[in-house]
């Protein structure tokens, strides 16, 4: 279930790290507000890392920006990448043809020279409000059809390699998008801390 604020705004379940995509495919930037989902390992993250300063689990060295077959609602918190698409499973796009797809990489850095993240902003209003963080956008790039085909999704994991790692956060696109040879799809990723 997901719960949106006056505003439209999503909030997940009562948790408030919600990802919200700005995505685009057609040369306009349109603002979407998708399905969003956390998964454990960022809760996991927040409380084990950031409140009891654990050394079992730490931030990836980069966020990485994926794009995935799997609609957020097939999605559950504990979901894994997998190939396999079964039960909950997360399918990347491109892992038995690339076709020029990667993940694309945000630095764990602040308004620096590259793709990272600008500087938070905060509103104090008592309902909606609280902390955003939005990514630099990233570009996906392809040089034919990947297989498999048809993001749903985008993820935040890390790692590089394709339908393996951890997998933070995920967002809905706004329709299915399938790629051929010279499509672009740009990815700007928004983190609300409510």
């Amino acid at each position: 279930m997901m719960l949106l604020d006056e505003y439209g705004n999503p909030s997940i379940n009562g948790h408030h790290f919600d990802p919200i995509a700005n995505l685009d495919s057609c040369g306009a930037l349109e603002r979407i507000r998708p399905a969003t989902i956390v998964f454990q390992r960022w809760t996991d993250l927040h409380l084990n890392y950031i409140l009891g300063n654990s050394g079992t689990i730490t931030p990836p060295t980069s966020w990485q920006i994926a794009l995935s077959t799997t609609a957020v609602s097939a999605m559950a918190r504990n979901s894994a990448i997998s190939a396999t698409v079964t039960g909950t499973n997360v399918n990347e796009l491109g892992s038995t043809t690339a076709s020029g797809y990667a993940r694309q990489a945000v630095a764990r850095t602040i308004a620096q020279a590259g793709i990272d993240w600008a500087a938070s902003t905060f509103d104090n209003t008592l309902s909606t409000g609280g902390t955003s963080q939005a990514a630099d956008q990233v570009t996906f790039s392809f040089t034919g059809a990947p297989s498999p085909n048809g993001a749903n999704s985008w993820f935040m994991g890390d790692g590089t390699t394709i339908n393996a790692g951890q997998i933070y956060v995920a967002a809905d696109t706004a329709a299915t998008r399938t790629f051929a040879n010279g499509d672009t799809e740009k990815v700007t990723g928004t983190i609300k801390s409510g």
